[in-house]
C-alpha cells in the first residue's frame, strides 16, 4: 500500500549506511517573539500549562475585552446555561497586577508611553511588557509586566510587576481577581486574609455546579512598607485589594502574585486547595518557580522540530509547538478545543480536531500528551454506547461536539448545524488515534485495558451502520464528511475509507490481544464500496457528485492519514483534482495534508514546499505567530491549523509511518529547507533523532533496545548509540526538460499562500497571485542562458460553489483567472529586457506562447489589466519554459 504510494520516481542516491555516533543540528529560529507596537496585525498572545491559560493583553495584565479578548481558562471547567449547550466557562481574570499614579491607573491610552515592547519567551512561557509611562500628572514611571502560567505546578499562575519611578511620592498597585469576562458562572463565595496579602473568590458554573477557586496571595520586595485596602467588596465573582506605599525616585520596587486555581473536580475544598496552592508558592519564591517552570518547559523542548534555512518557518514551528503544547499536559484528561486553553472558542467543544490534526503532532515526540486525548474518549466511552443506541445502532457513536459529560453538544437548531446527524466519521477518527497510540507506544496493557474497548465498540457502530446493496456491496448512507458544504450524502468517500479501516485496525488490535474478532468485521471491511470515476481516474467525493468546490481536504486525506491503497497515478489525480476545487476561505489544514501527500508520492517538482507555505502564510498573525482558523478570522489561537501545520515536518518530509515491529521513514526534502530535524522521537519507549539533510538522512537511536528502520531501499536494524544513514529523496531534482521547473522565481508582489515559486513548482494545482496591479513575475533559467522558442502558461481557474447542499453547481469553472493582457519578455543580464510575445484578448487557460528563437538567461512576465470578467487579480498556476 504505501509502497504504491510512493510509486512516483525520486531522485535518490542508492546509498545505505550503519555508523556509531551522530551529531545533531542546533535549535533552529527564535524563540522570543517580541511586539514593539500594537498596531498592524498584532493580537495578543497568550500562555498555558495545560491546566490552565491565560492571554495578556497590551497592557501587560488582567482582561481587556476586543476582537482577541485576554480571557482565563481552566481545563474542563464546562457550565450549561438553561437551554444550552454545554460550554466551557471563562474563569475571573486572576492575571490583574495594576499600578497607578495620582490617581490614575497605567493604561496605553492614558498619559503618554514609551518603549512599549511586549514579548513572549518560547522557551519558558513567559509573556514580559515593558513601558515607561509618562502619568497625566507628568511623573514618569518604568513598569515591567511577567505573567505565566507555572508548567512544574499545574494549578498555579504568576504575576510580576518592577516599577521604577522617577519620582518621589506614594504609588499604589491592585491586586484584582476580576470577574468581568466569567459570564456563565455565579460567585460562591469570596473572602480576604489581609495579614498574608490574600485574597479569594469562589465561582460556580451554570448548570453543572462546578466550582472553581481562585486565591492570589502577593510577595513584596523588602523595600516596600504598604497598606492595605480590600477592594471589590461587592463586585460579584470579582475581588481585590489594594496597596499604597511610598517610592522613592531611582528604586525598583517588586510585587509578585502567586496565583492558585482549583477546581470541585480536583479538589474537595476547592477555596482550601487553592489558597494552600497560592501560599506554598509564595513561600517557593518566584526565583524558585521560574527555576522548576523553566526545567519542566526544557524537558518539552528535548522533543522538538528544528527546520533549518529558513528562519521564518523555523520561527513558526517553534510557536506552533508551543502553543499546542500550553494546551496540553500529561495527566490532564480534558482533551484539546479548537482554541485550546486560549479561548473559549467554539464553546471549548472537543470536535474531530483533537484526534486528526493536533494529537498525531504530539505522538510523535510527546505521547503522554497525546495519552490524555485517549482518555477523554475512554472516560465518555458509556456515553457514545448511549448514543449509538439512542440513535438505533450497536457499539459506540461519538458525538461531533463533545464537552463535559460525552453526549452531543452541537448548537442548535439543526437546519443549520446538521453535523451531529451526518459528521459521523469522528467515531472512526477517534479508532484510528487508539490504533495509532498502540503502533506508536507498543503498549499491550493499554491496547487491552483502554484501546481495545474504544475500538471494538467503534467497529462495532459501522457494522451496524452499513447497509448491505443488492450487488452485495456495502453501501453508508445519509452521510456528510469534512466537507461539511455537502451534507446528508451517500457513500461518502473519506467515511467509507475511514468505517473500513476502523474495522480492520479492530480486527489487528483482536489478534494482538488473542481475542477472536466477529468474523463479520473483516467481510463487511472487504464489501465497503469506495467509489472512483473511470473516466476522471479519481474517487469522486460522494455519490452524484459533479465537481463542485468543496470546504477542505476530505478526498486528499485518502492517502493520510488513512493509507489506503491506490496506484500512486490515481493519487495524484486525486491532489490534482480536488485542490483547486477546495474554498481558499476555507479552514487552514487542507493544504498540511496536500504537503504530506505531495512528499509520500515523491511529485516531481516542489511543490511539497509550495503547499507548506500555503498551510501557513494566509493564517499566521505577527508578532506571535498565532495561527487563525480561515484568512479572514475565526477561532483564534487555532490549535487545529497548528496540528496540521507540525505534522508537514513530523510525518510529511520525513515520510514517517508507525509499525507494530518497525519505524517506516521515506524522507524528501526540496532546496528551500536546509533541513528538518526531529529530536526525540518515540517509538515503542525508545528515543531517536531524525535529521533530514538535502542528500542524506541520519537516524540516531538515543536510548532503548534495537529497531527495525523500514525505507524504500529496505529494513536495516539500528541499536542504542548507532546512526543509520538513507538517502533523502529530492523530487525538485528528478530531470526535466522544464527550464524553470523549482527555479528562484520573485514577484512584485504575491498574495499569502500564492508565493511566486508556486508558478514554477511542476504542480498545476498551485498558483502565484499578485497582491495587485501592474505586477511582474521574474524567474532565471535553470542551467544558465539558453535558446528559448516557446513558453506554456496555464492560468488559473475559480470553481464555484454549488447553488445549494447537494445540488450540481453549472458545468465546468465559471472563471478562468487570467489577466486581460500582459507581456512575455525575456534578459541575459536581469535588467535589459526583450519583449517577445504580448498576449491580449484571449479567454482560454492555457497559452501557448511561439517566438522567434532568443537567447536569455531570465525571463520575465509583466501584468498590467487584471481578470478580464472584472477585478479580480489574475492567477498564474504554472509557466513553462523548454
Amino acid at each position: 500500500m504505501r509502497g504504491l504510494l510512493r510509486g512516483v520516481v525520486a531522485v535518490m542516491t542508492m546509498v545505505i549506511s550503519v555508523a556509531v555516533g551522530c551529531g545533531t543540528a542546533g535549535a533552529a529560529g527564535s524563540y522570543l517573539l517580541t511586539a514593539t507596537s500594537t498596531g498592524g496585525t498584532y493580537a495578543p498572545t497568550f500562555t498555558g500549562n495545560g491546566e490552565l491559560g491565560v492571554r495578556v493583553p497590551p497592557v501587560g495584565q488582567g482582561y481587556a475585552a476586543g476582537t482577541v479578548p485576554s480571557q482565563s481558562e481552566l481545563a474542563g471547567f464546562y457550565a450549561q446555561p438553561p437551554g444550552g449547550v454545554q460550554q466551557r466557562a471563562n474563569i475571573p481574570t486572576w492575571s490583574t497586577l495594576s499600578f497607578s499614579d495620582g490617581g490614575q491607573q497605567f493604561s496605553l491610552s492614558s498619559g503618554q508611553t514609551t518603549g512599549w515592547r511586549q514579548s513572549i519567551d518560547l522557551h519558558t512561557g513567559i509573556v514580559t511588557t515593558t513601558a515607561r509611562w509618562t502619568a497625566p500628572d507628568g511623573h514618569v514611571t518604568n513598569l515591567v509586566f511577567q505573567v505565566l502560567t507555572d508548567r512544574a505546578r499545574q494549578y498555579v499562575g504568576l504575576v510580576r510587576l518592577q516599577l521604577t519611578p522617577q519620582w518621589s511620592g506614594t504609588a499604589t498597585v491592585t491586586d484584582l481577581i476580576d470577574g468581568t469576562p466569567a459570564t456563565l458562572t455565579t460567585q460562591a463565595d469570596k473572602g480576604w486574609v489581609t495579614a498574608a496579602h490574600r485574597d479569594w473568590v469562589a465561582v460556580r458554573t451554570e448548570g453543572t455546579n462546578i466550582e472553581a477557586a481562585i486565591a492570589s496571595q502577593l510577595g513584596l520586595s523588602a523595600n516596600i512598607s504598604a497598606t492595605t485596602t480590600q477592594v471589590d467588596q461587592a463586585t460579584p465573582q470579582s475581588v481585590g485589594q489594594e496597596l499604597t506605599f511610598s517610592v522613592t525616585a531611582g528604586q525598583t520596587y517588586t510585587i509578585t502574585k502567586y496565583v492558585g486555581v482549583e477546581s470541585s473536580q480536583t479538589a474537595a475544598d476547592p477555596v482550601s486547595a487553592a489558597q494552600a496552592q497560592a501560599s506554598s508558592a509564595a513561600a517557593a519564591g518566584f526565583g524558585s518557580l521560574v527555576g522548576a517552570n523553566d526545567a519542566a518547559w526544557a524537558a518539552l523542548w528535548a522533543g522538538r522540530i528544528d527546520v533549518l534555512g529558513n528562519p521564518t518557518v523555523a520561527t513558526d514551528v517553534n510557536a506552533s509547538e508551543f502553543y499546542l503544547w500550553s494546551s496540553t499536559r500529561a495527566g490532564v484528561d480534558w482533551s484539546v478545543s479548537p482554541a485550546g486553553l486560549s479561548s473559549n472558542g467554539y464553546d471549548g467543544h472537543i470536535f474531530w480536531d483533537a484526534e486528526t490534526w493536533m494529537y498525531p503532532s504530539l505522538l510523535a515526540q510527546h505521547p503522554d500528551l497525546a495519552a490524555g486525548m485517549n482518555a477523554y474518549r475512554f472516560d465518555r466511552l458509556r456515553a457514545a454506547e448511549q448514543h449509538a443506541a439512542a440513535t438505533g445502532y450497536r457499539g459506540a457513536r461519538y458525538p461531533w461536539e463533545s464537552a463535559l459529560d460525552g453526549t452531543e453538544q452541537i448548537p442548535p437548531p439543526v437546519s443549520v448545524n446538521s453535523e451531529g446527524l451526518y459528521e459521523q466519521h469522528i467515531t472512526a477518527d477517534i479508532a484510528l488515534a487508539q490504533w495509532q497510540y498502540y503502533l506508536a507506544t507498543g503498549d499491550r496493557a493499554w491496547l487491552l485495558q483502554r484501546g481495545w474497548p474504544v475500538l471494538s465498540q467503534a467497529a462495532a457502530f459501522w457494522a451496524s451502520r452499513v447497509t448491505r446493496a443488492s450487488d452485495g456491496r456495502y453501501d453508508i448512507d445519509h452521510i456528510t464528511g469534512p466537507d461539511e458544504e455537502n451534507p446528508d450524502v451517500n457513500d461518502e468517500v473519506y467515511t467509507n475509507v475511514a468505517a473500513m479501516t476502523t474495522l480492520r485496525d479492530a480486527v489487528k488490535a483482536a489478534r494482538v490481544l488473542g481475542i477472536t474478532a466477529p468474523a463479520s468485521w473483516s467481510r463487511i471491511a472487504s464489501g465497503i464500496r469506495v467509489l472512483t470515476n473511470r473516466q476522471l481516474g479519481i474517487h469522486p467525493e460522494f455519490a452524484g457528485y459533479q465537481g463542485q468546490l468543496v470546504k477542505q481536504a476530505d478526498v486528499t486525506m485518502l492517502q493520510y492519514p488513512w493509507s489506503y491503497p491506490m496506484p500512486a497515478a490515481m493519487a495524484l489525480r486525486d491532489l490534482n483534482y480536488y485542490v483547486p476545487r477546495t474554498d481558499p476561505d476555507g479552514p487552514s489544514m487542507s493544504d498540511s495534508v496536500n504537503s504530506i501527500d505531495t512528499s509520500a508520492l515523491g511529485v516531481p517538482g516542489c511543490s511539497s514546499f509550495v503547499y507548506t507555505q500555503r498551510s501557513y502564510e494566509p493564517f499566521i498573525r505577527d508578532v506571535f505567530d498565532q495561527f487563525s482558523e480561515t484568512r479572514t478570522g475565526g477561532a483564534f489561537t487555532f490549535m487545529t491549523g497548528i496540528g496540521g501545520f507540525l505534522q508537514e515536518f513530523l510525518y510529511g518530509y520525513s515520510g514517517l509511518r508507525w509499525a507494530p515491529n518497525a519505524i517506516e521513514l521515506a524522507p524528501s526534502l526540496t532546496s528551500q529547507l536546509a533541513g528538518v530535524v526531529l529530536h526525540d522521537v518515540s517509538w515503542h519507549g525508545r528515543s531517536l533523532t531524525i535529521s533530514i539533510g538535502l542528500n542524506t538522512t541520519a537516524v540516531t537511536l538515543n536510548r532503548g533496545a534495537a529497531v527495525t528502520i523500514s525505507t524504500p531501499l529496505g529494513e536495516r536494524t539500528l541499536r542504542a548509540g548507532g546512526t543509520l544513514t538513507v538517502p533523502t529523496r529530492r523530487p525538485d531534482l528528478i530531470p526535466t526538460r522544464d527550464w524553470v521547473r523549482c527555479a528562484n522565481a520573485s514577484a512584485s508582489s504575491a498574495q499569502p499562500g500564492a508565493p511566486a515559486l508556486a508558478a514554477v513548482d511542476g504542480s498545476p494545482a498551485t498558483d502565484w497571485q499578485p497582491a495587485s496591479l501592474p505586477a511582474t513575475f521574474t524567474v532565471p533559467l535553470r542551467g544558465g542562458s539558453r535558446v528559448l522558442r516557446s513558453a506554456t502558461l496555464v492560468w488559473g481557474r475559480h470553481w464555484p460553489p454549488a447553488p445549494g447542499p447537494n445540488i450540481p453547481p453549472p458545468p465546468g469553472p465559471v472563471t478562468v483567472l487570467r489577466p486581460g493582457s500582459y507581456a512575455l519578455q525575456v534578459s541575459s543580464d536581469g535588467s535589459t529586457w526583450r519583449t517577445v510575445a504580448a498576449v491580449s484578448g484571449r479567454a482560454g487557460a492555457t497559452d501557448v506562447l511561439r517566438f522567434r528563437a532568443v537567447r536569455a538567461r531570465f525571463v520575465r512576465i509583466q501584468i498590467t489589466s487584471p481578470v478580464t470578467s472584472g477585478s479580480t487579480l489574475p492567477e498564474l498556476e504554472e509557466l513553462t519554459i523548454g
